[in-house]
């Protein structure tokens, strides 16, 4: 198995200036954690902007909360967990651009630890406009893992494109995308989001598993036949393996990166996804032995 871990680069230009900054995201966050530590369903509440959402993936709370159902999700959460204090694992990440951060997490609990992985996506107030927060361990069932094994039930939904015979499988929250491809060959593969024309205005991304690695690049649709890699990469988590002539990729995306040259993706929304591979070569100047488009409803 290929692992990989993508930074999001910081940029600069028009606009930047009115995004929080990094040290301000992280401390919204650690605020937000604190909370879930001490199971704090009310000052849970109060971080979040009008309409903003939690998701739990995995776990006996799984789903999608939002309005109304907001104190719900969190009470069916905390309910299972019982918290008694929470740690974080490694550093978490801030994403000026987006106002996301991501981070892992363990919860003390009764019953044991939780580790969850979590992505926060904050408005420049620093109120939560989403919260998607992903069982790796501790309950079940456990939310999809970027680790480059499918396995049974990981996914709620998948497609295959019958031209191609690439599948999509994929579960959303309110933050992120998670997904995993699936190819016949042992060269490329690519997804691309929302298409206008043909492939002009998707976003792509194109992975391959190579001897020296995960390779994976994010491009933008640039024409209906042309595309080519965006400035900014835009990836949270890759990782990939070939085993018996077959290649899958799982990566973990932004559902709004804040970057002109992706499509945001909305929950609730149907898109055009489109799907390609090369039978054996990993490089991803090499024409497709194979394209095709499947549809998919995001979950909202």
């Amino acid at each position: 198995m290929v692992r990989m871990l993508v930074v999001l680069g910081i940029g600069v230009g028009l606009g930047v200036a009115a995004q929080p900054t990094a040290e301000a995201l992280l401390t919204w966050a650690q605020r937000h954690w604190e909370k879930v530590g001490l199971g704090a369903v009310e000052a849970l509440l109060a971080d979040f902007a009008p309409g903003g959402g939690v998701a739990f993936l995995g776990g006996p709370a799984d789903g999608l909360y939002a309005g109304p159902a907001l104190a719900t999700g969190w009470e069916r959460f905390l309910h299972a967990v019982a918290p008694q204090g929470l740690r974080i694992l490694p550093e978490p990440r801030a994403f000026p651009e987006s106002g996301l951060v991501h981070g892992l997490l363990e919860l003390a609990g009764p019953e044991g630890p939780v580790t969850l992985e979590a992505y926060l996506r904050f408005s420049p107030e620093g109120q939560l406009l989403g919260a998607d927060y992903v069982v790796v361990e501790g309950l079940l069932p456990r939310g999809p893992q970027a680790d480059g094994e499918i396995g049974a039930g990981e996914y709620p939904q998948g497609v295959e494109d019958p031209r191609s015979r690439v599948s999509l499988f994929w579960r959303n929250g309110w933050v992120v995308f998670l997904g995993a491809l699936r190819s016949p060959g042992t060269g490329w593969v690519a997804v691309g989001f929302d298409p206008v024309n043909r492939m002009q205005g998707a976003n792509y991304l194109i992975a391959a598993v190579t001897g020296a690695g995960l390779l994976v690049e994010d491009h933008y649709g640039t024409g209906p036949t042309t595309h080519r890699r965006d400035r900014r990469e835009d990836l949270l988590r890759a990782a990939g393996r070939i085993a018996g002539g077959a290649t899958v990729v799982e990566f973990v995306i932004p559902l709004d990166s804040g970057d002109p040259e992706d499509k945001p993706l909305r929950p609730g929304r149907t898109y055009t996804v489109l799907l390609a591979y090369h039978r054996s070569s990993p490089s991803f100047a090499v024409q497709h032995t194979a394209r095709g488009a499947v549809q998919i409803a995001l979950e909202g």
